[in-house]
């Protein structure tokens, strides 16, 4: 899921380069904004879910640890 956000935010940056470097002018027609905004929302959505992760990680590592001794 996070692979995945992190993705579609990509794909979505390397779409807006190249439409800023053919045709500017489509900036206004109806897929270009919201392809615009999907970086804007999907980027820190997934820095969210990647500390998220981080967190539940840790805390069922030492979990185990303490189990362990």
């Amino acid at each position: 899921m996070i692979g995945g956000i992190f993705i579609a935010a990509f794909l979505c940056m390397a779409a807006i380069i190249v439409m800023w470097l053919t045709a500017s002018s489509a900036q206004a027609s109806m897929p270009w904004p919201v392809i615009m905004a999907i970086p804007l929302i999907g980027f820190p959505i997934g820095m969210v879910l990647v500390f998220t992760l981080l967190a539940i990680t840790w805390t069922r590592r030492a979990r185990a640890n303490r189990t362990a001794r």
